[in-house]
């Protein structure tokens, strides 16, 4: 049988000692979960972002540019997903345009074609290239002409890993 003094001192042991252990196993968990929550994005990487040049929508003091292409620009750039799951571009953003859509280029019957997607799907431990004749970032109706060297913000939304900021700048095809 246990004297009191013996189930005194017991208590004050696993007072002093255990407390600590709790803590730091508690901040632990708390860094993993941090870690665990922020690990999505860290896993997407983008590189290579450009643009092609454009002239802007023929309002505001722009320049109407000739053709079925008027107004509008694209954006492209490698996704890379160093992650173990899959992720999806969902949206973007650019102060440049009036709209900025997700796009695919198709050849349907030998003529290149157009159009929009709802998502760009981004594989795991692997990357999806948004390139001309390809996906791209569509921007239309540009509020004002993007010239080679020009340097302008946008965002891109993923289903995971949420928003991404770049910087993207104007360039030729194949420079």
């Amino acid at each position: 049988m246990m004297s009191a003094r013996m189930r005194t001192a017991a208590r004050a042991w696993l007072r002093h000692d255990i407390r600590p252990a709790l803590a730091l196993g508690l901040a632990i968990g708390l860094v993993l979960a941090a870690w665990q929550a922020g690990s999505a994005q860290s896993r997407i990487r983008i590189e290579g972002v450009w643009a092609r040049p454009g002239i802007a929508a023929g309002e505001g003091g722009g320049h109407m540019q000739p053709g079925p292409m008027a107004g509008t620009s694209a954006i492209y750039m490698v996704i890379y997903n160093d992650g173990a799951d899959p992720d999806r571009l969902t949206a973007a953003e650019a102060d440049v345009a009036r709209a900025v859509e997700l796009h695919q280029t198709t050849i349907e019957a030998g003529v290149s074609r157009m159009h929009q997607v709802p998502h760009i799907a981004v594989p795991a431990r692997g990357k999806v290239e948004l390139r001309p004749g390809g996906y791209h970032v569509m921007l239309i109706g540009l509020r004002r002409d993007l010239k080679v060297g020009d340097r302008f913000p946008a965002a891109l939304s993923f289903e995971k890993a949420g928003r991404i900021q770049l910087t993207v700048e104007v360039k030729m095809a194949g420079h």
